[in-house]
């Protein structure tokens, strides 16, 4: 695997790790950025973006999207799918 595999890896990984810690909650992706600092993981909103979008689009999806109630960004849930394999360490 390339480095820059590993690192998309490592990074959906974390974006799946922070919405387990809060299966109710959906979170915007300035959120998850900063639960990733303060797990010590350094990730761009890019990289994170292509990491939700990533979970969101597997079938089934582990991740959903919805707007945020104002209507200006997305805001990401973790599914029971993404649940299941975040505990199956799939």
């Amino acid at each position: 695997m390339t480095p820059a595999a590993q690192r998309a890896e490592d990074c959906r990984f974390i974006v799946r790790k922070i919405l387990y810690g809060r299966p109710t909650a959906s979170m915007p992706l300035d959120a998850i950025a900063h639960h990733a600092d303060r797990l010590g993981e350094s990730f761009t909103i890019d990289e994170l973006q292509a990491a939700a979008d990533f979970l969101v689009g597997l079938e089934p999806a582990q991740v959903k999207r919805q707007p945020s109630s104002l209507g200006g960004s997305m805001r990401y849930q973790i599914t029971s799918a993404g649940v299941l394999a975040y505990e199956r360490n799939e």
